[in-house]
């Protein structure tokens, strides 16, 4: 098990940049842990795997962007740190069981309109 301020420190560490890779061994080095020692105490305090849970912050950071506007899907796959719409796609598809594209259609057609009241 990891100590808060090494869960803490790791979870900062990962999510300040999510558009570029993430070096576990630097996160572990940071926690003063050897690289499997911080990855195995990792998986057994958060239930992840470092970079599973990396990867975990960077689809819910697409997922944002996917509600918040109409952006197109590559823009949001490189601002979330994937290399291509391809891997977006195929990362998102494994989280969720949908894809990007599907995913935000069904949450527009789930939402009321605004503006149209009953008279």
């Amino acid at each position: 098990m990891l100590a808060p301020w090494q869960v803490n420190l790791a979870m900062r560490t990962m999510r300040r940049d999510l558009c570029n890779p993430v070096s576990i061994t630097e996160v572990a080095g940071l926690c003063r842990l050897s690289l499997c020692h911080f990855v195995r105490a990792f998986a057994n305090t958060v239930g992840l795997a470092p970079y599973a849970w990396f990867v975990q912050q960077r689809i819910l950071r697409a997922k944002s962007l996917l509600a918040e506007n109409a952006l197109p899907l590559v823009q949001i796959a490189l601002e979330c740190g994937f290399s291509d719409q391809a891997h977006f796609t195929k990362a998102f598809a494994k989280a969720n069981g949908i894809t990007p594209a599907k995913w935000r259609r069904q949450l527009a057609e789930s939402r009321p309109v605004v503006g149209l009241q009953d008279r």
